[in-house]
């Protein structure tokens, strides 16, 4: 044979080879790929009851059937702030295909009526379909409030620390402002305006030997307090 053929002959042999072992590599790759990183999901929530935690899971896996690379963020939290218990939750990937979500539920506020059913209403602004009747220490809200007018309310009375087991009731008006009724029977009305001075002084009048037997406190007029017995 021809040294020259010899030679081509060895080339296109080597060349073979290589694109064997390529061919090889790749194909191994993806079988390293599927049985590592296409394996189920596995979600493991803590935070909520034993039931509601389940329930989650099972939802979070609806929308998430892919390996932990391809899941969509987005869907879960969405997933997860669709549940009115939650009130905020921490979530991190443990690989190959776990991720686990620690939530941090929402306290119990006061109660509401909506459509005829009674609803408790959390620290989060949201409605709650839980059996409210046995929360008999909440007090009820009446009015058409919105979700951004309670939480301005409720960030007030944690700021000063006005505890809301003494207050029967909370009323809201359209003009935007509340009324607070305590479970002593004293009504008092607040302004729409500058609700952390005004509350904080609720508080300093409820302890005045002067406004003990009041019915009625009026705060509605700025530097003005109307007091009816």
């Amino acid at each position: 044979m021809i040294p020259q053929q010899k030679d081509k002959k060895k080339k296109l042999i080597y060349i073979y080879i290589l694109l064997l072992i390529l061919i090889t590599s790749i194909n191994n790759k993806n079988i390293y790929n599927e049985n590592i990183f296409s394996n189920e999901l596995i979600f493991k929530i803590t935070g909520l009851s034993y039931t509601d935690n389940q329930k989650l899971i099972r939802d979070l896996i609806d929308v998430n059937n892919k390996n932990i690379f391809q899941i969509d963020e987005k869907k879960i939290f969405e997933k997860i702030t669709e549940n009115n218990l939650v009130l905020n939750f921490f979530a991190k990937k443990e690989y190959p295909n776990k991720i686990e979500i620690i939530i941090n539920k929402a306290t119990y506020i006061g109660k509401i009526y909506k459509n005829n059913k009674l609803f408790l209403i959390g620290s989060n602004g949201k409605l709650i379909d839980h059996n409210a009747n046995n929360m008999k220490d909440l007090p009820y809200f009446y009015g058409d409030f919105k979700r951004d007018e309670f939480l301005k309310l409720l960030s007030v009375i944690n700021k000063i620390q006005l505890d809301i087991k003494n207050i029967s009731s909370f009323y809201f008006f359209p003009s935007g402002r509340w009324d607070i009724k305590f479970k002593g029977g004293l009504l008092v009305k607040l302004p729409v305006k500058d609700l952390m001075n005004t509350l904080s002084k609720v508080l300093l009048l409820k302890n005045n030997q002067n406004f003990r037997n009041s019915k009625i406190i009026d705060l509605r007029i700025k530097n003005s307090i109307i007091s009816n017995d």
